[in-house]
């Protein structure tokens, strides 16, 4: 039985916060059990279409709250974290990591699945992705020591709009022969996102803004960013909202506490809701059919690509070994790369060029290297020995990992 509009947008929500209080309660990564009850909901029970819930603008939503997820997330991003020599990798992960993971994961799928070398280039392109929803939660329960978890966190934040830009221009060559700028998108996207946060920074501290308005305002700005930078070019967007959030992260005029209290709940509630939603338009018979050359391609990325290019990637840098070698054991894909293979495909079949791997096998990427590193990340990074400090001393004294 499907639902209507406001019984289907009441189960998205509902569902989108059960699946995060089971993974809470349970342990179990909470983007596993949003896939898994997204999919329930969807394609299994058939209780949630988003397409006929939202229409035409389901995707245009998507993104809008995928932006605000990012700025969220970018909150975080104080470069003072980034001590110890940090600012290295994580510049080397965002450049020529994204480079090599880009051009190794369209090799490998176009190798796996057999697939014209431009449509491979597109999942490529879009596995670069990294995410904050996903590697986040992770290193909440893995509490890496610093400057690891500093490294880890700053380039699933970073990494997104990066691939998401070359994604979209692998795109656009492969439907209509022609790339778009990636350039003039990234740059529209950050000239807007600093204007933004001038503005706040501007109406808090001069015009004096009533300190119960600042959430509401940053939401605003945040909204407004998203919206002219689209207007520009397509995922400009996502370079506007991340970099509104690193700037206000970075400022020294106002204080930013009431906007990381209300971020992380507004964070949970679009993290569910996105999953579910996206989720359950999953073709589930297509997820199937391609399950088992997904499961080669993961195999592949995690025990090959991750890890050499992480390898070379913080080459040179203040990392240890074992830094590294956890490095190379961290790359989950989340929300964006999951919105985006549905925009995407979503084009391609309006082009009259249907694209049906997309979804699926992105989708399975997604759940697959959840599954993998949610489940082995905890014990891999109690191995090599690079918890937290306090951690560390749990582990010796009881003998099994400490985990929330």
């Amino acid at each position: 039985m499907e639902l209507a509009f406001t019984g289907g947008i009441a189960a998205i929500v509902l569902f989108g916060v059960v699946g995060q209080l089971l993974g809470k309660a349970t342990g179990i990564p909470s983007i596993i059990l949003l896939l898994l009850l997204g999919l329930l909901v969807g394609p299994v029970l058939g209780w949630v279409n988003p397409d006929a819930l939202l229409g035409e603008n389901l995707f245009p939503l998507v993104s809008m709250a995928v932006s605000v997820l990012l700025f969220e997330e970018a909150l975080k991003l104080d470069f003072s974290r980034l001590h110890g020599g940090a600012r290295r990798p994580v510049l080397g992960l965002v450049t020529v990591g994204a480079a090599l993971t880009g051009i190794g994961a369209s090799l490998l799928t176009y190798w796996v699945f057999d697939l014209p070398a431009a449509r491979a280039a597109v999942i490529g392109a879009i596995l670069i992705v990294s995410g904050p929803t996903v590697v986040g939660p992770l290193l909440a329960i893995i509490r890496p020591r610093q400057p690891l978890e500093s490294v880890l966190a700053f380039e699933g934040i970073f990494i997104d709009p990066i691939g998401a830009t070359v994604a979209l221009a692998i795109a656009h060559v492969a439907l209509h022969e022609h790339p778009q700028g990636m350039v003039r998108t990234g740059l529209t996207g950050i000239v807007v996102g600093l204007a933004a946060a001038a503005t706040y920074v501007l109406m808090v501290r001069f015009a004096r803004t009533p300190a119960s308005m600042h959430v509401v305002l940053a939401l605003a700005l945040a909204l407004t960013a998203f919206a002219i930078a689209e207007s520009f070019f397509e995922e400009s967007g996502l370079w506007a909202t991340t970099t509104l959030g690193v700037t206000l992260a970075n400022q020294q005029v106002v204080r930013l506490g009431a906007l990381h209290e209300f971020g992380s709940h507004v964070g949970a509630l679009l993290i569910g809701s996105l999953f579910i939603v996206l989720a359950a338009r999953v073709d589930l018979d297509a997820l199937i059919r391609y399950a088992p050359a997904t499961l080669g391609l993961v195999m592949l990325l995690v025990l090959v690509l991750r890890p050499v290019v992480a390898w070379i990637a913080t080459t040179g840098t203040i990392l240890s070994g074992r830094d590294r070698a956890m490095v190379g054991w961290m790359a989950p894909r989340g929300i964006v790369a999951a919105s985006t293979a549905s925009l995407f495909a979503l084009q391609f079949e309006q082009a009259g060029k249907p694209f049906p791997q997309l979804v699926p096998v992105v989708f399975g990427v997604v759940l697959a290297t959840a599954v993998i590193y949610g489940l082995t990340g905890p014990l891999v990074a109690a191995r090599l020995g690079v918890r937290s400090d306090a951690l560390e001393q749990a582990i010796d004294e009881d003998g099994v990992p400490l985990s929330t």
